[in-house]
């Protein structure tokens, strides 16, 4: 029992479930966008403090799975779509996603914060399934990206940014964020990252939010 405790902490699941997982992983992260979106946008002036409180609660329940704390089976259940190679913190994926909305919620007007986190929500989630399902082609620079993962992540991030800002924008904060996410895990871009707090922060729920945010602002600026 200790053993098969020690797994679920720590997330390691094996290749074959990962694998398995990946695509529904993909819809979740896809659902998690959409509902915090609809959150945010409900809570009004208390958006902010709704981010932190989230953001609070599943560092806390990061944590108590980590300690051990959680029934075994809610946190297999909360480890299920985690990926062996990449994920050794659970809820890792939410955390980041969580504290990249909540930076570009400080730094963004409003409408480039809703459009970005669809960007990550979107983008990402179909760029990846795609890439898994029916990607044949890799990119020129990437050994684990798609030709075809991308260009359906660029327009699944397109398409609902469309509704919070201008299609320029939208078409610049999606390639924009769709190009960052392709090259973020190139080993050449993993090994620059020495420092542990680095390494933790360079993930792309993290990132997109703020790089597709802050190109859309620029653009925003100049229109």
């Amino acid at each position: 029992m200790a053993k098969e405790s020690t797994q679920n902490l720590t997330c390691d699941l094996d290749r074959r479930t990962a694998l398995k997982g990946e695509v529904e992983r993909q819809f979740i992260h896809l659902f998690t966008g959409i509902t915090l979106i609809l959150l945010i946008r409900a809570a009004g002036d208390m958006a902010l403090p709704l981010l932190l409180f989230l953001l609070a609660l599943y560092v806390t329940v990061s944590v108590a799975i980590i300690l051990d704390k959680l029934p075994l089976r809610l946190s297999t259940f909360l480890c299920r779509w985690g990926r062996p190679s990449k994920q050794n913190i659970p809820l890792k994926g939410i955390i980041m996603l969580l504290c990249g909305m909540t930076l570009s919620f400080l730094l963004f007007p409003e409408e480039i914060v809703y459009a970005s986190i669809a960007i990550v929500a979107f983008g990402d989630s179909i760029a990846t399934a795609v890439g898994v399902l029916v990607g044949r082609h890799k990119l020129p620079y990437s050994k684990e990206k798609t030709v075809e993962g991308m260009v359906s992540g660029i327009v699944a991030a397109f398409l609902p940014s469309l509704l919070f800002v201008t299609p320029v924008q939208a078409l610049i904060g999606a390639a924009g964020g769709m190009l960052l996410e392709s090259i973020i895990g190139l080993q050449t871009i993993r090994e620059l990252n020495s420092q542990i707090i680095f390494k933790f922060f360079f993930n792309d729920n993290f990132l997109i939010p703020l790089f597709s945010g802050l190109l859309m602002y620029i653009v925003g600026l100049y229109n």
